[in-house]
């Protein structure tokens, strides 16, 4: 699972994290959870739905989601 910082502003942080697969990475994304809350309170996470590896196969009609928005507030 890929993590980076994309905007450290005044008030808010957002991560993105990458997902290959999503049953699989859940754990990930929990112990992510955990680590980030110590920066503030997550008030939102929002999907990247779209194309994922498996449209490969199953054609273009089947989206998944290929990764996470999360959206955190400083010092809350």
């Amino acid at each position: 699972m890929k993590t980076r910082r994309v905007y450290d502003g005044v008030k808010w942080i957002i991560y993105y994290v990458g997902i290959d697969d999503f049953i699989n990475d859940l754990q990930g994304i929990g112990e992510f959870l955990d680590k980030v809350s110590s920066e503030g309170k997550v008030v939102a996470i929002v999907p990247n739905v779209g194309l994922t590896k498996t449209s490969i196969f199953l054609g273009t009609s089947f989206q998944g989601i290929k990764g996470l928005a999360i959206i955190i507030e400083k010092g809350s």
